[in-house]
């Protein structure tokens, strides 16, 4: 055994050569002091107790490193005859200390191994120095953990002066012990104790600047060291040193290699002569020894007065803030106001600067929480407001009407609404509902401004114009009324644009009012175009503005959609509007799509549906905005008089006449429609028909042919007919009936006008695109 060389072979002096294991793997446990703690966040391999298998291979692993270490520097002559350094010694206790019992028996049998080879020994003397090694590799750890049990960070770091220092000191100690049993065990003479003494001074120099080195790459390294059963606190592999480390390493390494230098210049300056050489020898230990006193008792108190003035407040001051924002979170939230630096079990005392650092971080601190609390409550209220905006945007969508089912039931109405916010709630409105016993009134309306003045605005509008649209025949004094309501206790100074309409569903007249609102785009005989109309004074600007009524007459499958500017002054991302004329393309592009699919199917033309018309403007609306934030409310509602439409179209000839009577004769069959209703009917499409191939094409122009649509109102007991033509423009209702001499050749058509106003129930005509439009209404309930 190497540690008592010196006695079994006479040399000079002997050493202490513990072994351990430092290559990459998983860390064992101590077996015989029970459960290890592990961290398997940082070590995945580690767990609560290590297998037998794992500390088997750490054990191995450590026989190995040891041994090779040793048998190394015994056969260099110098080292192990003469001057007998021993390297090793720092690898028992070092990785007895790291690995537990594995490094401790894997140790102290490569040493029993080495001593078996080299030694002439009997049993009970390997025996005992075994025993003795292992004594000397475990002392360390047992120690160590005895010491730090109850400290938050009890693994072997030297992350604190007191740790440093606690090692040196075992060192010291674990060399004097083993001495100790060495000489009880051996019984060596009183001549030996300077050899004795050389041996204590190899260990505790090979601890010192072999040891510390080897165990803060240990610690470096992503192996897991194992502690004793009453150690229960988790590893954490800190892959970054502190100032206290660095220092000390450094400090280490540079005293190492200048008492190294020394060394080597006494050695080579020493006489030839083996016993001159051996005083030499004998001499530089304990000239090294004088040397490390001096040098490590300051560098203690420096690194004492380093540690408590700037390391430790500094690791304080980084470790409280990693976690200061979390926990100032908690303690807003519970009403906690406790935002000083934290100061661990060691304290801090921080001077100079860095007092100034942990008094600013404080003041900081205190501000933020205020800052917090501030912000927290503006958050609450914030969240607050946007739920009472989120229940004023579900009241605002409720305002307005979305089922439309019963309009198309009772009148053929087909119906269709769209209303988005530019905010949680919008100053647009829409609204439909019944007027009298066949009429429907569609209104829209934009506010002046956006959010929630607006939208109460907007309601106080809406209501008005609904509560006057009920009651007043006339739709200009509807908005006249309605306007002096706005004008009081205006002090916002906010205005709407409305257009309100309603449609009689029996004969197609449409009656409109105007308040500075977009015109609507009409689809009249299968033709689109802006509605013309006066546009008034918005409502809520001057209460003195009085309001007229306009008027004109659809037919079945016309209608009308009405709309915000928010969807023609939609802008894109290079700030270009969306425009009125390419709304009337989409809407235009949408209906000739939609006939020729109507027509591929056989059917008559019918154009696209009011929900159609609607999704698709919205759609082309968005695809044109792209990523431009949506700068204004976009409304949109749109009606269509949906009655089945069957259609003729005829030569400008009388022989059609026969033609035109088998398309009426079908039409004219039903309940409540009679054969009397049949001869009227025909009789008076015969005379119109008839003038129309008499008079509306005079010589020399082209004949062209002549339209006729009928439509069945089943549920208002209604005939519906339209005849288009292309003549001359000639307006039959111009005409006095009264004036009209049947017998006066000269007057040809008047006995016609007088079987239209005697049999039909209304009658109405247009010229439009050159062509004559007469529309007629009969009804037959």
């Amino acid at each position: 055994m190497d540690v008592f060389g010196e006695q079994m072979r006479g040399k000079a002096m002997g050493s202490v050569q513990p072994k351990d294991y430092a290559t990459p793997g998983p860390a064992s446990s101590d077996e015989a002091e029970g459960a290890s703690s592990c961290a398997p966040e940082n070590a995945p391999a580690a767990c609560a107790r290590r297998t037998w298998k794992h500390s088997l291979g750490i054990g191995a692993a450590c026989f190995i490193v040891y041994l090779v270490v040793l048998e190394a520097f015994l056969a260099v002559p110098q080292f192990n005859d003469i001057v007998q350094v021993r390297p090793a010694s720092a690898f028992g206790p070092v990785l007895g200390l790291f690995f537990g019992l594995p490094g401790i028996l894997g140790c102290a049998a490569a040493n029993l191994v080495s001593d078996i080879l080299h030694e002439g020994a009997t049993p009970f003397m390997l025996a005992g120095y075994f025993v003795i090694q292992i004594m000397y590799n475990g002392l360390p750890r047992w120690v160590w953990y005895a010491v730090n049990r109850k400290s938050a960070r009890p693994y072997p770091r030297f992350d604190s002066a007191s740790k440093t220092a606690l090692y040196m000191a075992l060192a010291l100690v674990d060399s004097a012990c083993v001495n100790m049993a060495v000489y009880l065990f051996v019984g060596a003479s009183p001549e030996s104790g300077p050899t004795f003494a050389m041996r204590g001074l190899n260990n505790v120099w090979m601890l010192l600047y072999v040891g510390l080195p080897l165990l803060y790459v240990l610690e470096r390294s992503p192996l897991t060291p194992t502690a004793p059963h009453w150690i229960h606190v988790p590893y954490r592999n800190t892959t970054e040193a502190n100032l206290t480390q660095r220092f000390v390493i450094t400090f280490v390494v540079a005293s190492a290699l200048l008492l190294l230098g020394i060394s080597l210049v006494i050695i080579f300056f020493a006489s030839g002569d083996e016993e001159s050489f051996q005083t030499v020898v004998y001499t530089m230990y304990f000239e090294v020894a004088l040397l490390t006193l001096p040098i490590f008792l300051p560098m203690f108190a420096f690194l004492h007065f380093l540690e408590r003035r700037f390391t430790r407040p500094i690791e304080v001051l980084a470790h409280d803030q990693q976690t200061f924002i979390e926990r100032m979170e908690t303690d807003v939230e519970q009403g906690r106001r406790d935002t000083l630096i934290a100061v661990d079990e060691r304290g801090t005392m921080p001077r100079y600067e860095i007092a100034d650092l942990f008094e600013s971080t404080n003041k900081m601190r205190r501000d933020m929480v205020g800052f917090i609390e501030r912000l927290y409550n503006v958050t609450a209220e914030r969240q607050r407001a946007a739920t009472e905006l989120d229940v004023a945007k579900r009241i605002q969508m409720s305002a307005v009407p979305h089922d439309f089912d019963s309009f198309t039931e009772r009148f053929a109405l087909d119906i269709a609404g769209f209303m988005r916010p530019a905010r949680e709630v919008g100053g647009d409105f829409y609204d439909v509902f019944e007027v009298g016993e066949h009429g429907v009134a569609f209104v829209i309306g934009d506010v002046s401004g956006k959010g929630v003045p607006a939208a109460l605005f907007m309601m106080r509008a809406q209501s008005l114009l609904r509560q006057y649209l009920l009651e007043t025949e006339d739709l200009g004094t509807a908005f006249t009324l309605a306007n002096r309501q706005l004008c009081e206790r205006n002090d916002a100074m906010l205005f709407v644009t409305a257009f309100a309409c309603v449609v009689d569903t029996t004969t197609g007249e449409v009656r409109y009012a105007n308040a500075g609102h977009n015109p609507p785009v009409l689809k009249q005989n299968g033709r689109l175009s802006y509605l013309t109309c006066r546009p008034g004074l918005v409502l809520g600007a001057m209460d003195v503005v009085k309001y007229s009524e306009g008027s004109f007459t659809c037919s079945p499958g016309d209608g009308l959609l009405l709309y915000t500017d928010g969807v023609s002054e939609a802008a894109d991302e290079r700030e270009q509007l969306y425009g009125e004329e390419r709304l009337l393309q989409t809407l235009a592009a949408l209906d000739a799509a939609a006939q020729t699919g109507t027509a591929a199917a056989g059917g008559a033309p019918r154009g696209s549906s009011a929900q159609a018309a609607v999704d698709a403007l919205a759609a082309s609306v968005d695809a044109f905005a792209g990523n431009a934030p949506q700068a204004d409310d976009i409304t949109m509602l749109a009606f269509r008089w949906n009655l089945p439409i069957a259609s003729l179209t005829l030569p400008a000839q009388d022989e059609q006449l026969d033609n035109l009577f088998a398309f009426l004769e079908p039409l004219c069959e039903g309940e409540g429609r009679t054969p009397k209703l049949l001869a009227q009917m025909m009789l008076v499409c015969e005379e119109i028909f008839v003038n129309i191939c008499h008079y509306g094409f005079p010589d020399g122009q082209p004949r062209l042919p002549v339209d006729i649509e009928v439509a069945v109102d089943e549920r208002a007991g209604c005939l519906h007919l339209v005849f288009s033509d292309q003549g001359i423009a000639y307006d039959p209702l111009s005409h006095d009936p009264k004036k009209v001499d049947p017998t006066d050749e000269q007057r040809k058509g008047g006995l016609g006008i007088l079987l239209m106003r005697k049999y039909m129930d209304d009658l109405r005509y247009t010229r439009a695109d050159g062509r004559n439009i007469l529309r007629m209404t009969k009804r037959f309930v």
